[in-house]
């Protein structure tokens, strides 16, 4: 989740080198399960906007996010299912619940970028859609560490078994 260009860029300098590497290859060994692969990534509908939301309303003067683009390198093939996210939490507005209870799939194997706003928000909102979550550490990441660490000692470990 929101393993996107303008993730990466915003983030260039504190983003582990070795992350992308480690979710390409986590992609490639699920791949061999022929499960499905779901990208999901931020793109904000600047014309909807609400006034209580401060977290969209913040990142709207920025100007990011308006594109889901994913960031370069990033193992996508064709058939993989992708989720333009007008939320931190991708299923907000967002037909994945749907797509996934039609595929009879409610277990998820989850990643993203960053622990405390997309693996956050949409841990909470799987978990209480009785989704079973699977959580890959190695494959997450967030610029606070004492948030990211937190956030696996407490909320995740809580709603989720960390792989």
């Amino acid at each position: 989740m929101h393993y996107q260009a303008d993730v990466f860029s915003i983030l260039q300098n504190d983003i582990p080198a070795d992350l992308l590497g480690r979710t390409n290859s986590l992609i490639a060994d699920w791949r061999t399960t022929g499960s499905s692969v779901v990208f999901a990534n931020f793109a904000i509908d600047y014309g909807s906007s609400h006034e209580n939301n401060m977290l969209i309303n913040n990142i709207m003067k920025t100007g990011f996010f308006r594109d889901p683009a994913p960031v370069d390198g990033l193992n996508m093939v064709e058939g993989d299912l992708r989720y333009a996210c007008p939320r931190a939490n991708v299923f907000h507005r967002t037909s994945l619940d749907h797509d996934l209870q039609v595929e009879g799939i409610k277990t998820l194997v989850m990643a993203g970028v960053a622990s405390s706003g997309v693996l956050f928000s949409t841990v909470g909102w799987a978990s209480d859609a009785d989704y079973k979550i699977y959580i890959v550490r190695d494959c997450c990441y967030d610029p606070d560490p004492v948030a990211h660490e937190a956030l696996f000692r407490t909320s995740f470990a809580t709603r989720a078994t960390i792989l």
